[in-house]
């Protein structure tokens, strides 16, 4: 609706999980850099943990694109895990995404797994799990988790895994120290004010943007409001650009910033 007035290719600030606009901060690059270490080395499983609308899904997406890039080196399934999910679903969905024939047991199915596992070793490639929405793991599938984590040779994990989830996730996996031991932690937190300026400017950039419609003080109640959270500032954004296209306006205003944010429930006292 707004791009001509505002001479935009596309829209910058819209909320889907669209890799292209993920801006690299320190603890965004931090991760993915994290992730493809442990990754391509096998070193051994990772899981990434935050509070809702800090970004993980985005993540998410910008590592499974970076991974099937790479030709030939990785095979990657990328898994939403539902609700309630059981521990024998979870095993055929990873198993239906790498192709991998299922049998009628539970433990046919494991063997085929792990035979499979062993010829893609011997190939040199890397076969790779990545969870989003890993907090709806229950504590049946972590324990499938930590036992698919004893595939491995005396120096490598025959399979990566990546888990991206709500904060939840980090408290499930404390409540079992077995698998705790065995994977490596990261987390996603809200942005400060330097850095939500820097991310809502990148993004701009990406859309094709030039000279940013928001000032200083736009920026200090849109860090005020949104308190960091990158979900949160799209979605602000978006709509305090659409109040200034309605008024035929080429900047955003401090009153479009607490209008929109009322709108979307986000006005602090």
């Amino acid at each position: 609706m707004y791009l001509e007035h505002f001479t935009l290719k596309e829209f910058p600030f819209l909320s889907s999980p669209d890799s292209r606009f993920l801006y690299l901060s320190d603890q965004v690059n931090e991760t993915l850099q994290k992730c493809l270490y442990l990754i391509n080395n096998r070193i051994g499983p990772l899981f990434c943990a935050g509070p809702i609308g800090t970004g993980k899904t985005t993540l998410a997406k910008r590592l499974h694109q970076q991974l099937e890039n790479d030709q030939g080196k990785y095979l990657v399934s990328y898994l939403v895990i539902p609700p309630k999910i059981t521990v024998n679903a979870l095993l055929r969905m990873m198993m239906d995404e790498f192709g991998v024939k299922t049998e009628r047991s539970y433990d046919g199915c494991l063997k085929n797994l792990a035979d499979w596992l062993v010829e893609q070793h011997i190939a040199g490639i890397k076969p790779v799990v990545i969870m989003d929405e890993a907090q709806n793991l229950t504590p049946t599938n972590l324990k499938l988790l930590h036992f698919l984590l004893n595939y491995e040779t005396d120096r490598e994990k025959l399979l990566q895994l990546v888990l991206f989830g709500q904060t939840e996730l980090a408290h499930r996996i404390e409540r079992f120290p077995e698998l705790k031991s065995r994977m490596y932690p990261a987390a996603l937190a809200a942005l400060d004010r330097k850095v939500t300026e820097e991310m809502i400017a990148f993004r701009w950039m990406v859309a094709g943007g030039k000279a940013l419609p928001f000032s200083s003080d736009v920026f200090d109640e849109l860090f005020r409001v949104t308190l960091g959270l990158p979900r949160e500032i799209v979605k602000l954004c978006d709509l305090t650009l659409l109040r200034a296209f309605s008024d035929s306006r080429q900047t955003v205003s401090v009153e479009d910033v607490r209008e929109a944010s009322k709108e979307l429930g986000l006005q602090k006292d």
